[in-house]
């Protein structure tokens, strides 16, 4: 999608900043994982739980909430931080540029944090991990966006951008409905807060300044974490 086309320019500069670095951040700590040993492919609970994943017994019962944060950092092997980062790579300039870096950052961050409480306090026996709460939470915030600038938005720019990502978070509630290790309820907790979020940090008179855009919100093909 040409994001420069849908925002004014000052909102386009350097779109993927953000988005890069969290990126980065990510992909180092899964190459730190494997540089300590752990399975590029299948690593053990016990191993995501080593380094910071979200496990009742420490987050809940020991007090190490700072699990809920370091989870989102972590992921089980290649095939899931690969989804999840070229997920992130879509969705993640078009926050940028309506809601501006340091308003991107809060809504991943906190969007985060509420994907793991909910996910831990739903299955606290089980080992949690992944950017799937706080990605899925960019696409709550997308949801706000487009409800609190519902009247200033082109109608079409709306349809496109809440058709994909609609489908988007469709097609993962089915699919993770269907396996058996997909946790619906980070999904949930950081699509809700997302939203919540997105809402309260809109940027005053955000919009979208093409008044007959020729291209479309990116196609969001449907990975899952």
């Amino acid at each position: 999608m040409d994001h420069a086309a849908l925002f004014p320019k000052s909102r386009a500069s350097s779109p993927y900043a953000i988005t890069y670095a969290l990126i980065a951040i990510n992909v180092l700590v899964f190459a730190a994982m494997v540089a300590s040993g752990v399975s590029f492919t299948q690593p053990t609970p016990l191993d995501v739980a080593n380094w910071g994943g979200d496990f009742g017994p420490y987050t809940i019962g020991a007090h190490q909430y700072w699990r809920l944060l370091t989870a989102c950092f972590l992921h089980f092997g290649i095939i899931h931080i690969g989804f999840n980062m070229y997920v992130l790579y879509q969705i993640g300039p078009f926050i940028q540029m309506a809601f501006g870096r340091a308003r991107y950052l809060a809504i991943y961050f906190l969007a985060g944090l509420g994907g793991s409480i909910v996910s831990v306090l739903v299955h606290p026996m089980s080992v949690g991990a992944g950017a799937s709460g706080a990605i899925f939470g960019l696409y709550g915030a997308v949801f706000g966006f487009l409800l609190v600038n519902r009247r200033t938005l082109d109608p079409a720019v709306t349809k496109s951008i809440a058709k994909s990502a609609g489908i988007f978070v469709l097609y993962n509630v089915v699919y993770g409905s269907m396996s058996g290790t997909t946790d619906l309820s980070a999904h949930f907790g950081g699509l809700v807060t997302g939203f919540v979020v997105g809402m309260l940090l809109i940027r005053p008179h955000a919009t979208l300044t093409q008044p007959n855009p020729t291209t479309e919100f990116p196609p969001l093909n449907p990975p899952t974490y």
